[in-house]
């Protein structure tokens, strides 16, 4: 069912709520009842400049994530560019589902209203009744009955005058995630990406651990300014990751000794909770190598041990190429979850110390040459240091 999307008059009366004392705001908001309900009627999608009206420092953490540029962001635009030149421009269809995902439930197949140009907006997901567990794409169910009635992880929710709420258990199950988060081909052979069944089968999930507790790591506070009680638990919306800084420091370790006569290399997921790089297959990588030096301190060589990635080939063979031109997986090596993973390497003759280095790779690198080759803007994909591990060499 397609909902019209309507343009929004200038907010700068309830953004004024913000900054005045919550009783006041509450109040201030009962009175601006018939406003609110002109601005945005009841079966139109609200922007998250709105939301944020109450609910300011959820949506300032959900404007610094991921979520919130997964359509603008430069790196996604020039991959969706790429697809449809290769397969036309109908598979924006399939892309917008999780990068635009408003776009999709709505039939705004260009991705042209600004409120589905948020992203993973504000109500898209508290929007979201269900979602099947599965690999099929964009496995969740959208109510377009009253996008203002606000699905959430609380039973006594009170949202006075500018929308609804029912209580949605899904919202602090790692289930929610599946449906963006595992999908793959039609045929059931290539899994494009398994983050979700990676955590659903780790001791993490079976410990209870959800996805919302790494990646949302609840605390106590207020989920409006105009909530009458602060409560022990809530969920913040910075959505940690590989791309938040710091995440990546402790995630993973890495030791190193010498034996039998090579060097060995000990890779383990501290607390990934799910198969490491994570994200989608064929797109990024981690990889170990080690740098050689003498008894001066001069380096003498470095050789790159291993990668752990997904890659994906063509119909032709070549790899490795990203998901919408896959027909095959060429090559799957991960850091499991709860497991690690053992890697040998030789010592070259002069060799007097060595220093192994755990690398994250947000872009393959043949990915990487031919986007810095467009120019396309690259900030925040830089190599990140996950570890490293010196040793003395007899």
């Amino acid at each position: 069912m397609r909902v019209s999307i309507r343009p929004f008059a200038p907010l700068a009366p309830i953004a004024r709520l913000a900054s005045v004392a919550p009783l006041g705001a509450a109040l201030a908001l009962a009175a601006l009842g018939t406003t609110l309900a002109t601005r945005a009627e009841a079966a139109d999608p609200r922007s998250s400049r709105f939301c944020s009206s109450c609910h300011s420092d959820i949506a300032k953490q959900w404007g610094a994530s991921s979520m919130a540029h997964s359509w603008s962001n430069p790196v996604f635009q020039s991959f969706l560019a790429d697809a449809k030149a290769a397969l036309g421009p109908s598979i924006q269809a399939n892309c917008i589902s999780c990068h635009a995902p408003l776009a999709s439930v709505t039939g705004d197949a260009n991705v042209e209203g600004d409120i589905n140009k948020e992203g993973v907006t504000c109500n898209f997901c508290h929007n979201v009744t269900a979602v099947d567990v599965s690999p099929k794409a964009a496995s969740y169910t959208w109510d377009p009955s009253d996008p203002n009635k606000m699905q959430g992880p609380f039973n006594d929710s009170d949202a006075g005058v500018t929308h609804s709420s029912t209580f949605n258990p899904l919202f602090s199950q790692g289930e929610f995630c599946a449906s963006c988060h595992w999908y793959g081909d039609d045929k059931g052979t290539l899994t494009f990406e398994g983050t979700h069944p990676s955590w659903k089968g780790s001791k993490a999930a079976a410990a209870g651990t959800q996805c919302q507790d790494c990646h949302m790591p609840p605390g106590p506070g207020k989920t409006a300014i105009t909530a009458k009680v602060s409560r022990d638990k809530m969920w913040p919306h910075h959505f940690l990751g590989a791309h938040t800084p710091g995440v990546l420091d402790s995630t993973a370790t890495l030791a190193a000794v010498v034996e039998g006569g090579k060097l060995k290399l000990t890779v383990t997921n501290r607390r990934g909770g799910h198969s490491l790089p994570g994200g989608g297959a064929s797109m990024r990588a981690i990889t170990l190598e080690v740098a050689y030096t003498n008894a001066a301190g001069a380096e003498l060589s470095r050789a790159l041990v291993q990668t752990y990635d997904t890659e994906f080939a063509d119909a032709s063979g070549k790899s490795p190429v990203p998901k919408w031109l896959a027909k095959s997986v060429a090559r799957s090596n991960e850091i499991p979850a709860d497991a690690a993973k053992v890697e040998w390497a030789a010592i070259p003759a002069g060799a007097k110390s060595a220093e192994a280095i755990l690398t994250y790779h947000f872009l393959l690198p043949a990915y990487r040459d031919a986007l810095v080759a467009k120019k396309v803007d690259l900030t925040g994909h830089d190599p990140v240091v996950m570890a490293r591990a010196k040793v003395a060499l007899p």
